[in-house]
């Protein structure tokens, strides 16, 4: 049973479950899927983006060390792979303080093992930059000679080497490339240049793989969308008309506009983002890691907090959403009824009624757009604050190790800058996770459609029908429109014979049209049964069913298109000869060859570039043109003037020969040449006969007969 509610943007409840709807998020990627080579293609884009990126920050460090530090980029690596290769950490300045020594154990072989607060000059009275080039550069198992000043004593020491492990061989390959003349003025400037290229260099190719990466992962999401707004479509066609008995259309298209549009964004970002962003946290991270590994109490710090903040928030946001999708469903609803019957309120002077009218749906949508403002506003500067009081209690401990000389100044302004970068993804994944959240609320609503059960799962069978040869006949059918108090049909039982003529008449209200409406299965009976020729039409194959009936309905749809795609309406390969004997009979012809174009003109939206008959006239050659065994005419002239109307009835005199026909209708010409008349009234069939019979004891047709059928007939015929 489909619920009347869920169409319904004015009484649709937001759901229980506030909590981040992976299911949804599951179904959307699974549109995705199909697109998976091209979004690997954009995400490999991206992690090649994100490596070089880190690349980058980490260019930063040679760029400092050539500015702050005396000893240049060449004595930094030297200074470096001779600490690797010996076991300690070695400090710059115009001696070496070993202040570190992590692997005393390697050098109890030599005569003076080194221990931390040993500071290492050349033997033969070169300066601690020479020693350390020795050492960093030594052949396996080559010693080099030094002195070692340790509590003001100097003392010879032989120091051997160990093998370069990875950093300290791949640091040497580095050096090779630094100039001779690394530690002069000229020679720095030149390193610096040569660094600055090769940053900007990968700059630019990052940023490249990022453009490349971000069209690939865009073009899949969109493809996606078109996909899912294809198979919302398909769905809403398929879904039964109770559906849509009980609320606006504009709902349904805020879903296939704002709640896709929203869909769109969360899965760019997700994709674009959701890898991007912590794989380049990871990688800056790494790098902090290696400067120093205690910028990891940053990570603890902060981590937790900016968790907790995503999850509230992120809940706010995806309810604050679905409530702006409703409310932008109202003010579609308002702008259509606004514009569509702009003639009666211009005509009513009720300019000013409708601008209040929206006037109230803007402000609803004001209140949950500031609301999401001020959540989507809130995000960044509360991860910003956090990353602040971060970074300064680091930067005091940091900045602490710089005044006892336990850390390069070069060093410390790495890390401070690593930092500052390292908030960057955090603060853009706040972003992510918020614009998910308004892509699950979209998914919501989209995936409620996508849910509900169609005309097909209602039929039990698949009974193909052939052309009617017996009759359709109703037994004791009730119906109700969804949250409808009363019933539209009370117990109705009705034959109608193959190649009859049926009218239906009645006043307004009684359920003529609810009853037509049920031969082609637009409704499907609350109790009772329908059966052609036999068969229940809930077995019968849909649309072999409805390719028995031709209608016409009271309100004339006439398609955006020509003349000749709406007579044609359903047929990919129009026969134009057929489309215009069709149009002759409905006496639509005569005034599509006074147009400007004939055929093949564009009427506009809607026809309205015709008048009411006109588009009556062509609705009635598009039933001509079908040519089913059953017509359906639902007040089918009740738009055309008396002269058309009388060249018309004969038309369709004519059509209804050796057809059934149902018409339902307010005129008497229409009705008196019909084999039956059927008079209802509260749902129910309170009698039935000729025009004749009718007007002597129904007492209900003659006041028809005498009211809603104007002057035309005021005794039997």
């Amino acid at each position: 049973m489909i619920d009347p509610q869920l169409y319904s943007v004015d009484t649709q409840a937001p759901s229980a479950d506030r909590h981040f709807r992976s299911r949804e998020f599951r179904r959307l990627i699974a549109f995705v899927r199909p697109f998976r080579g091209m979004l690997a293609g954009g995400l490999l884009l991206t992690i090649l983006f994100a490596g070089l990126h880190t690349v980058s920050v980490a260019g930063a460090f040679p760029v400092f060390q050539i500015l702050l530090e005396e000893e240049g980029i060449g004595g930094w690596i030297d200074r470096t792979v001779a600490g690797r290769r010996l076991g300690v950490t070695l400090v710059g300045g115009g001696a070496l303080d070993t202040t570190s020594v992590r692997s005393v154990a390697a050098h109890r072989r030599a005569d003076s093992p080194l221990l931390a607060g040993d500071i290492l000059e050349g033997a033969e009275g070169d300066g601690a930059q020479a020693v350390l080039r020795a050492l960093a550069r030594a052949p396996q198992g080559e010693s080099v000679s030094a002195i070692v000043i340790r509590d003001g004593q100097r003392r010879p020491v032989t120091l051997t080497p160990d093998a370069p492990d990875g950093q300290a061989a791949w640091l040497l390959r580095a050096a090779s490339w630094v100039p001779a003349d690394a530690n002069t003025a000229r020679g720095k400037l030149r390193s610096l240049a040569y660094i600055l290229v090769g940053m900007v260099s990968v700059v630019v190719a990052a940023n490249f793989f990022r453009y490349l990466g971000e069209v690939l992962i865009s073009k899949a999401v969109l493809l996606s969308m078109m996909d899912l707004r294809a198979r919302l479509y398909e769905r809403v066609l398929l879904l039964p008309m109770s559906f849509f008995a009980s609320g606006s259309t504009a709902d349904l298209v805020t879903r296939f506009v704002q709640d896709i549009q929203e869909i769109q964004r969360g899965l760019t970002t997700f994709f674009g983002k959701f890898l991007r962003e912590p794989l380049r946290a990871v990688l800056i991270l790494g790098w902090a890691l290696a400067l120093d590994w205690r910028i990891t109490l940053t990570m603890l710090v902060l981590g937790p907090l900016t968790v907790v903040l995503f999850w509230a928030i992120g809940r706010s946001v995806k309810n604050a959403n679905r409530r702006l999708l409703q409310h932008y469903g109202q003010m579609i609803a308002a702008l259509t009824a606004s514009l569509q019957n702009l003639r009666v309120v211009k005509a009513y002077t009720a300019e000013a009624h409708e601008r209040r009218r929206l006037s109230a749906v803007d402000q609803r949508m004001f209140h949950q757009q500031l609301t999401l403002a001020k959540l989507q506003a809130f995000v960044t500067p509360a991860i910003e604050t956090l990353a602040v009081v971060a970074g300064s209690v680091v930067t005091v401990w940091l900045a602490g190790r710089v005044l006892d000389q336990e850390l390069s100044m070069s060093k410390f302004v790495t890390i401070g800058v690593t930092l500052s970068v390292l908030f960057d993804p955090l603060r853009k994944l706040s972003d992510v996770y918020v614009r998910v959240q308004r892509s699950t609320a979209g998914a919501e609503r989209i995936f409620q459609v996508i849910d509900q059960p169609t005309e097909l799962s209602t039929t039990d069978s698949r009974v193909p029908l052939a052309p009617l040869r017996q009759g359709i006949e109703f037994v004791d059918v009730s119906f109700s429109y969804p949250g409808a108090a009363t019933p539209a049909l009370r117990n109705v039982s009705l034959a109608i014979h193959q190649g009859e003529t049926l009218a239906i008449v009645g006043p307004n209200g009684s359920g003529k049209t609810t009853l037509v409406s049920m031969l082609p299965r637009f409704f499907d009976p609350d109790h009772g049964v329908i059966r052609y020729d036999g068969i229940d039409l809930r077995q019968a194959e849909l649309v072999s069913l409805r390719r028995q009936f031709g209608l016409v309905s009271q309100d004339p749809v006439v398609f955006e298109g020509t003349p000749l795609e709406n007579i044609a309406y359903g047929v990919a390969a129009a026969e134009r000869d057929k489309v215009e004997a069709a149009a002759r009979r409905a006496f639509a012809d005569e005034f599509i060859r006074q147009i400007p174009g004939g055929y093949e003109t564009t009427v506009g939206e809607r026809g309205n570039t015709l008048s009411g008959g006109q588009r009556q006239r062509i609705a009635i050659a598009r039933a001509v043109y079908r040519d089913a065994p059953i017509l359906i005419f639902d007040e089918a002239t009740s738009q055309i003037d008396s002269e058309s109307e009388q060249k018309i009835q004969a038309a369709v005199r004519e059509f209804a020969r050796a057809r059934t026909t149902v018409i339902i209708a307010h005129r008497l010409s229409t009705i008196q040449f019909a084999d039956r008349i059927v008079v209802m009234d509260a749902g129910r069939i309170v009698d039935s006969g000729c025009h004749k019979e009718l007007f002597d004891r129904c007492l209900l047709y003659r006041t028809l007969c005498e009211t809603q059928f104007v002057t035309e007939a005021s005794a039997p015929s």
